[in-house]
């Protein structure tokens, strides 16, 4: 299963690394620290013995360091199997991003019932010709990042600054170091978000009005000529940064992740 941070994931401007770098003090005054926390259930059943059930919780920390932004993920889930016992999994990511777009770090594990199904760990650079991503764990190895390749935190930038000049379809490279398969060719369609709508009273207090948008995102490996998407999201998302509502369709099954509380961090004071 692959539910690591959507928010990583999103698809961004046609703008290579170092174009994104010289604009990067505009786009950084619209994110903002904050903790949340989604209530997690499965949206669409696998049937036939597929995924059956799920309930969960993802915690999400999004943290300005000065020079980088910070991001700490945990997913908890509960999932059912057919007619099987119940199965535990438990998914953390920590990742580090400069501001510049132009470096990475990342560490992902994965636990399921107790023990450790998946490590990876690593570094991944850029610069105006493309990058290298290099992998520690599973094992040691590198990966080259084609020219125009995006880090997760680049993508939300430009995503946020092209959906306010009212773009609508973009298609990007992206890496985020929680598989393998990366990076992704991101296909994104952007459309008018639901404001308010939907959230509960307590988050209605918390949250001002924002200019938001529902996006559908498509993933493709990069070395996969299959023209059926490996993923698809449903994302809807705040200019702030701040996600509402994730959806994540595997095909035979889709699991949401819907904000459930938010709590706004002290500014790092750079």
């Amino acid at each position: 299963m692959r539910f690591s941070l959507v928010l990583g994931l999103t698809s961004s401007l046609l703008l290579g690394s170092y174009t994104v770098a010289s604009n990067a003090a505009g786009l950084t005054k619209q994110l903002v620290s904050h903790r949340a926390v989604y209530a997690m259930n499965l949206s669409k059943s696998g049937g036939d013995g597929g995924l059956t059930g799920a309930r969960g919780v993802m915690s999400y920390e999004f943290k300005d360091q000065c020079d980088s932004w910070t991001v700490e993920s945990k997913i908890y889930l509960r999932l059912m199997y057919g007619n099987q016992s119940e199965v535990e999994n438990i998914r953390s990511m920590v990742t580090s991003e400069a501001k510049d777009g132009l470096s990475f770090r990342f560490r992902l594990n994965e636990v399921t019932n107790g023990k450790i199904t998946e490590e990876i760990k690593g570094v991944a650079t850029l610069d105006g010709l493309g990058g290298i991503a290099e992998f520690t764990k599973p094992s040691s190895q590198k990966m080259t990042l084609p020219k125009g390749t995006l880090f997760p935190t680049a993508h939300i930038q430009t995503l946020i600054e092209y959906s306010l000049a009212g773009g609508k379809h973009l298609t990007k490279l992206v890496f985020d170091g929680a598989t393998l398969d990366n990076p992704y060719e991101v296909s994104a369609v952007i459309g008018a978000g639901t404001g308010k709508k939907n959230l509960s009273s307590k988050l209605t207090k918390i949250l001002s009005d924002k200019v938001n948008w529902k996006m559908g995102m498509a993933y493709f490996p990069m070395n996969d000529r299959n023209p059926t998407p490996e993923i698809e999201l449903s994302v809807e998302m705040r200019s702030d940064g701040i996600v509402k509502l994730i959806i994540q369709d595997f095909g035979k099954y889709a699991l949401e992740a819907r904000l459930d509380q938010v709590v706004f961090l002290k500014d790092s004071g750079c």
